[in-house]
């Protein structure tokens, strides 16, 4: 339990961008279709690694508190995109589901 918390808190400091990028996806998904589903998911891609490269680049401080309660930089990167994704993945097929 104590994990799920710190991938929490960890998920919170890029969940505001993150958000709006899905959101502004599930929308043109729901407007246009499948149609340009596999561009907003190679958008989607793009958008993390720039998350990414933000928080390790202007952030890098933040991996010691996570480090120290026994969580890594990569099982932090792991566990959070994967939940990213997979709410990207569910919101899309949620939408086509009930266009």
């Amino acid at each position: 339990m104590r994990t799920l918390k710190l991938l929490f808190t960890f998920y919170k400091s890029f969940v505001f961008t993150s958000s709006i990028i899905t959101l502004s996806s599930l929308s043109i998904v729901y407007v246009w279709g499948v149609d340009p589903l596999v561009l907003l998911i190679w958008f989607k891609a793009f958008t993390l690694g720039l998350i990414i490269y933000y928080i390790n680049n202007f952030k890098k401080e933040y991996y010691y508190y996570y480090k120290n309660l026994g969580l890594s930089k990569i099982k932090l990167w792991v566990l959070t995109l994967s939940f990213d994704i997979c709410l990207f993945l569910i919101g899309n097929i949620l939408t086509l589901k009930y266009r």
